[in-house]
């Protein structure tokens, strides 16, 4: 399984800055699993997300109530054979 369009990276979470909920968007070659991390500048395990994505768009919604903390974050999406890392900053 490849994100598409390789090697390209996950879309930009929207809105880039949340107050309350986001949507990370990514494209998938072929329908498979995939799993999301969060974490925080510490490196410490927020949430995981293991799921299977269909082939093409796919999104994963987010609610920064569900991490109690403002600042940056970073998420991880993994596929068999791509991973990719990006920042996120939460705002109150």
């Amino acid at each position: 399984m490849v994100l598409s369009p390789p090697p390209t990276t996950p879309a930009i979470n929207t809105p880039g800055r949340f107050v309350s909920k986001t949507m990370i968007g990514f494209e998938l070659v072929e329908a498979g699993e995939v799993t999301f991390t969060e974490t925080d500048v510490a490196g410490k395990l927020l949430k995981v997300v293991n799921t299977e994505g269909v082939k093409g768009y796919n999104s994963i919604t987010l609610d920064a109530e569900e991490f109690g903390i403002t600042g940056v974050l970073y998420y991880t999406l993994e596929s068999n054979d791509f991973t990719d890392t990006k920042k996120m900053i939460i705002l109150r």
